[in-house]
């Protein structure tokens, strides 16, 4: 999916993660800071000019083992990505035409069990076919 392409390209060496951005999932025992995204939803449709852009809902969560340290890398994923246009490169896919990245929503969670905070951050993402 092409969108989680460009999640993940923007993301991993932009961010004070340090290379630990993740799909759905992030490895047992990972150290934090880390981000991990999910792809809520992907719609199709079509453009005036005839090119198809996919509109999909992205969830972005920077979990870190204090609130200053999660909303810090949210601020970082924010700043990054919020009100962009662009175009990624892939090396499995090729060029990814990002037509924009808007930031629509944000919580905080707390796991007590497991000691980390969760800033959560809802994304349209507008990518051209």
């Amino acid at each position: 999916m092409k969108v989680g392409l460009a999640v993940y390209e923007l993301l991993d060496a932009e961010t004070n993660a340090g290379n630990r951005v993740f799909p759905e999932l992030a490895p047992e025992g990972m150290l934090m800071p880390y981000i991990v995204y999910s792809i809520v939803s992907n719609q199709p449709s079509d453009a005036k000019d005839g090119t198809p852009i996919d509109e999909a809902q992205v969830e972005i969560y920077s979990v870190a083992e204090s609130y200053l340290a999660a909303n810090s890398l949210a601020d970082a994923v924010r700043a990054l990505i919020d009100r962009k246009s662009t175009t990624v490169t892939d090396a499995g896919i090729g060029t990814i035409d990002v037509q924009s990245i808007t930031y629509t929503n944000e919580i905080i969670e707390v796991s007590q069990d497991r000691k980390t905070y969760i800033a959560i951050q809802d994304y349209t993402f507008r990518i051209k076919r």
